[in-house]
């Protein structure tokens, strides 16, 4: 792939292209192509599912914050926090600040699940990230599934300040699923002795070909929400948070408009998702009191809307609008939506 044709898909994805090509292009560069880091929002850039720029509660069971990592606390209490405009190793960038909240022996930990598995086999990788922590069990784990291997990085000083840590790794033949794990625990992911107010703060996560850990690679805003979009996706700008509202169908918390047109439009339509999704996602619609998720405005008529969904759109089914004059104006649209296809 030449260093023309990737610059213009750059272009293409900085402009918002939504092709099934762009797609495949994106995921060339990602595997065989140009890009090196495995590790999709290595620096943070992404949030679609909620700020988090002030503590969270993290829970027992792992959930997703931050695109593609998702994370949980064991044998402690403690919080996530996503910082932004950080200084690391003389760039700015956003980091990821987990925090214990109580004294106990457990883990609070983060990992990211990374979707290839066959490129690994038999390869070596390296894996790396800037950490600070004031807990010297703070470090990063690679974590080969079928073959059941966790190796880890050098671990941190505890000293409170931002250390590069990374390791290297040959997986087996059998690896199977490849895992980053990162956080304050054992090497082979287990817990260890955690103090209240011990963090674990990262920026720069990556995993790559080679046996050398080189330079975080920064992919450009546009990419690096493509890449997470494959995996979730919002039909909402950041900041709007959407809720079952009333028959005000073009108020501001609902209502994404996708046909507008003068005649009968028959009885369904569907919205496309912007990037196709690695398998059939769940859908969380947001609806009117009376649980409607489609409507039309002339006379604001609402009507149910029927899950037909596939990777690349959402259907909106089940109604009819045969009531609406022929040659009238109308505007046919679907309620706010989250489409979650995470691994």
């Amino acid at each position: 792939m030449t260093k023309a044709r990737n610059l213009s898909l750059l272009s293409a994805v900085e402009a918002g292209a939504t092709t099934d090509q762009t797609k495949a292009d994106i995921d060339a560069l990602g595997i065989n192509g140009t890009r090196k880091n495995w590790i999709i929002n290595g620096d943070f850039q992404m949030s679609q599912r909620g700020a988090f720029t002030s503590a969270t509660a993290l829970t027992t069971s792992s959930v997703y914050h931050l695109d593609r990592f998702k994370s949980k606390i064991n044998g402690i209490s403690g919080t996530l926090t996503h910082k932004l405009n950080q200084v690391v190793n003389g760039k700015t960038t956003n980091t990821m600040l987990l925090t214990a909240t109580s004294a106990a022996t457990g883990r609070v930990e983060t990992v990211q699940q990374i979707e290839a598995t066959a490129p690994f086999v038999s390869q070596t990788i390296a894996f790396s990230a800037w950490v600070k922590s004031n807990n010297q069990s703070a470090r990063i784990i690679i974590h080969q599934n079928g073959a059941n291997i966790q190796t880890s990085s050098n671990q941190h000083t505890g000293g409170g300040a931002f250390e590069l840590l990374k390791g290297t790794v040959t997986c087996a033949a059998n690896s199977g699923d490849i895992y980053l794990y990162a956080g304050i625990q054992a090497a082979g992911t287990g817990n260890v002795s955690v103090a209240n107010g011990d963090y674990f703060e990262m920026a720069f996560a990556q995993v790559e070909y080679g046996s050398v850990a080189t330079d975080f690679e920064h992919r450009s805003y546009g990419e690096e929400l493509s890449l997470c979009q494959r995996y979730y996706e919002k039909s909402f700008s950041d900041g709007v948070t959407p809720s079952n509202g009333t028959t005000n169908a073009f108020s501001t918390t609902r209502g994404v408009s996708i046909m507008i047109g003068t005649n009968n439009l028959g009885s369904g339509t569907s919205t496309r998702f912007k990037v196709t999704k690695r398998g059939i996602p769940t859908i969380v619609k947001f609806g009117n009191s009376s649980g409607h998720w489609a409507w039309q405005r002339a006379g604001d008529g609402a009507y149910n809307w029927s899950n037909n969904v596939s990777p690349n759109n959402i259907g909106a089914n089940g109604f009819s609008l045969s009531q609406q004059v022929i040659g009238g104006t109308f505007v046919l649209g679907i309620c706010h939506w989250t489409a979650d296809s995470e691994l």
